[in-house]
């Protein structure tokens, strides 16, 4: 992530975080409701990372599940 790209909600901000600590891709592409996506590159797969989530926790929580199957992709 570069220097400006804080997410808005500090719970979403420290699982993002971690999930660029474990080797994933972090990448602010905002696009309507999309705040950007976290992306595992040897696997090809991809978590949707939203603006204004219902729950910042339940969404912290998704990425954190995300980062922990994708830590061993490569």
């Amino acid at each position: 992530m570069a220097p400006g790209d804080k997410h808005q909600k500090k719970d979403v901000e420290a699982a993002l975080k971690r999930a660029e600590k474990a080797g994933l891709k972090v990448t602010r592409k905002q696009n309507r409701h999309n705040w950007g996506f976290i992306l595992c590159c040897p696997c090809d797969a991809d978590i949707a990372v939203y603006c204004t989530p219902r729950s910042a926790g339940d969404l912290a929580r998704d990425i954190d599940r995300f980062t922990r199957r994708h830590t061993n992709c490569a």
